[in-house]
């Protein structure tokens, strides 16, 4: 699960301006946008851990985080070492998730979607900015021939046929525009594989996109939810075929059936979801700002409101083999609730912006503004490394 754009903007604030949602420039050439096709730079091990990092993935015996400037890390079981992967890109990555031991998915900032077949070593760029833009012009045009034909078919007493005419107009007008001039500009902001092998992917904007030949090949699906605001859609939760997608203000959307169909689920409250989650009874949980956290046993039908102690923005989150569940935040927060919904609030020291938690190699690891931490608090490899004691 990853995080918003606005939230991605608070845990990199003054770190990342080169990512910004638009930039004015010509883009006559695709070249002008170096940061999608420039490599990751490589650096030491002791820097690699250090930069941003944004999500995590969990294999059976390898552990992959994914952050600032196309930097993506490995570390295997039973290792104290970090390693970084070749990276054909050097955008923002938000979030990344595997099939597989050896296939998986990582997708950032300016549309771009990576692959890797041999469990996060290498990677490929299979999607970015550009290839969206082509769908989305493709997309607004087949919308506004259906929508004329059916305007002068059945006429539109109520004007509402009109109003979705002339909204799909501007959409391909800014598209267009988009790419002649300003390029591409909206970031992917989670990705999952689901349970019948096709690929999800969610961004600003109402973005959502599958793939159901891994990644050769995408469709621009938005047209399936119903978010005439156009609100930004943050993270993917999936359990079997029942897939949960938590947005912007409120919005939500479940399907039942892997993604084919989607409803629009009640909000639990009016503001945002940054992180949902299973856990390993199938209850979906679901958080986002100043502390707020929900529980349903029926896909976001009904919620229960979680008295939490926390009052900082809540990121992601993960069930544990107990039944407990971890949610991580703003300011150092994690959460620990028990399996009675018990809360007990923990600061780290660092009191970082956290952007994931995972468990690995018998310890939990979290991805933050910062790079790498542990909980319980330890010293880190790199402050070893600061403090001269490797």
């Amino acid at each position: 699960m990853r995080l918003s754009p606005t939230h991605i903007g608070l845990l990199l604030s003054g770190v990342l301006s080169t990512f910004a949602f638009a930039q004015e420039t010509d883009v006559s050439s695709q070249q002008e946008f170096d940061v999608i096709y420039a490599p990751a730079m490589q650096a030491s091990s002791k820097l690699i851990i250090k930069n941003p990092l944004i999500a995590t993935a969990k294999l059976s015996n390898r552990l992959v985080a994914v952050g600032s400037h196309g930097n993506i890390i490995t570390q295997d079981l039973n290792s104290n070492t970090w390693k970084q992967a070749n990276v054909p890109t050097s955008v923002l990555l938000t979030s990344v998730d595997f099939e597989s031991d050896s296939i998986g998915y990582a997708a950032g900032h300016h549309g771009v979607i990576l692959k890797t077949t041999d469990g996060g070593n290498t990677w490929q760029r299979i999607f970015d900015g550009f290839d969206l833009l082509d769908l989305e012009v493709a997309f607004y045009q087949q919308r506004i021939a259906e929508l004329e034909q059916k305007i002068a078919a059945d006429g539109d007493e109520s004007g509402d046929l009109q109003w979705a005419l002339d909204d799909a107009r501007f959409y391909l007008e800014n598209a267009q525009r988009a790419k002649q001039e300003t390029g591409p500009s909206k970031p992917i902001l989670d990705i999952k594989t689901l349970a019948n092998g096709d690929v999800l992917a969610v961004g600003a904007y109402n973005t959502l996109l599958v793939s159901q030949d891994k990644g050769a090949n995408w469709q621009l699906i938005s047209g399936r939810l119903d978010n005439p605001n156009g609100f930004h859609l943050n993270a993917i939760a999936t359990q079997g075929n029942n897939v949960f997608i938590a947005g912007e203000a409120g919005t939500a959307y479940a399907s039942q059936d892997g993604g084919a169909s989607w409803s629009s689920v009640a909000p639990p409250y009016d503001g945002s979801l940054f992180g949902a989650h299973f856990d390993n009874q199938g209850r979906l949980w679901t958080y986002g700002l100043r502390g707020n956290i929900f529980v349903s046993d029926d896909l976001g039908e009904r919620y229960t409101a979680i008295d939490s102690p926390a009052d900082a923005n809540l990121m992601s989150g993960y069930a544990d083999t107990k039944g407990t569940q971890w949610i991580v935040g703003n300011s150092g927060v994690i959460l620990e609730i028990a399996p009675s919904l018990d809360v007990t609030e923990h600061t780290h020291p660092s009191s970082a912006v956290f952007g994931d938690m995972v468990e690995f190699n018998g310890e939990k690891v979290l991805t933050s503004r910062s790079g790498i931490y542990y909980w319980p608090a330890k010293t880190t490899q790199s402050d070893t490394a600061e403090k001269g004691l490797e």
